[in-house]
């Protein structure tokens, strides 16, 4: 008797380790490698944590971090995304069988992406046709892009003066400006050869997420994200 109760002890405490530390741990290792997928990087760290931790395999998390680094949305690579939710709940089957990171109901959700001018000088140096020796420079007021492009045999010095906005989930570099150096070709014909750029298309952030803000500061492009009908 006293040897049958010490074995369902012992295979008690091993389902509380199992259930607690182990499957928990299996949980958050699977999340992160889909966000890893989902963004085209390696150096994704996601913190998930719910009590009890089986919970976590039920796709249920109370408390969810995850940071990213040069991470890959649409056309364009992020310096740093981070993400924060409370009392998310993800789609388990989705999550295991699809490998898929799918939200079905949060409480809170919101998602922080900056976008640096080195970022924005890759992207663009390979969006804009023709154009070499791309820098770009962020303050509050703009993006100021120069660079040299050759126009129908000749070298003009580029000045594209604009902002990165927002629009039906997209995220473009939207221009304002144009103007040149070194050539006698009007700006109506420069206006021909460049257009609004989209940067990334709707759909693109994780778990569904569409942008809500977009902010620019002194070096780099503060955009914020939000889930909509996430109860």
């Amino acid at each position: 008797m006293r040897k049958g109760l010490t074995i369902l002890g012992a295979l008690f405490i091993i389902i509380i380790v199992f259930s607690e530390t182990l499957l928990p741990w299996l949980a958050r290792e699977t999340l992160q490698t889909r966000m890893n997928e989902r963004l085209s990087t390696s150096d994704v760290q996601v913190s998930a944590d719910s009590q009890p931790g089986i919970l976590l395999m039920l796709g249920e998390v109370q408390q969810l971090h995850a940071v990213a680094h040069q991470a890959k949305v649409g056309q364009v690579y992020f310096r740093e995304i981070s993400l924060s939710g409370e009392h998310v709940r993800l789609n388990i089957r989705e999550l295991w069988q699809a490998g898929k990171v799918a939200l079905q109901s949060a409480e809170k959700l919101e998602l922080k992406g900056v976008v640096d001018e080195e970022n924005l000088q890759e992207v663009l140096s390979r969006k804009l046709d023709k154009v070499e020796n791309v820098q770009v420079t962020i303050d509050p007021t703009g993006v100021l892009v120069t660079a040299d492009a050759k126009i129908f045999g000749r070298v003009a010095d580029i000045e594209l003066e604009g902002n990165v906005i927002a629009d039906n989930g997209s995220l473009y570099f939207q221009m304002t400006r144009l103007a040149f150096k070194n050539s006698r070709i009007g700006t109506a014909k420069l206006s021909e050869m460049f257009g609004n750029i989209q940067l990334a298309p709707p759909g693109r952030l994780p778990l569904g997420m569409q942008i809500s803000d977009v902010q620019q500061t002194q070096g780099a492009i503060v955009i914020t994200a939000v889930r909509d009908n996430v109860e």
